[in-house]
């Protein structure tokens, strides 16, 4: 049987605010590449990779290869307010 979808509530406080770096970093139009993440979320790394594997592997983020360096998207899209574009308005 598959596992039922994750719900965002049962995340650490951790879990939330690198979810969110991710969400941010890609509404403002970057890239949410680990780096990036780990620097907007202001965690370590150790704490980031631990909370990336632990949502990937829950069905909450998708990894891509790009440039050589892991890139996280959010897996769902219905937390946007257009659902088939995933990028806000960029920050100038």
């Amino acid at each position: 049987m598959a596992e039922p979808p994750v719900d965002a509530q049962a995340l650490t406080d951790t879990g939330l605010e690198i979810f969110e770096a991710i969400a941010t970093l890609e509404y403002t139009g970057r890239r949410p590449s680990r780096s990036a993440i780990v620097a907007a979320a202001q965690r370590d790394q150790a704490q980031v990779d631990e909370a990336l594997g632990d949502m990937t592997a829950h069905g909450l983020l998708t990894r891509t290869e790009e440039d050589g360096e892991p890139v996280y998207w959010p897996a769902r899209r219905d937390w946007s307010t257009q659902p088939d574009q995933a990028a806000g308005h960029p920050m100038e």
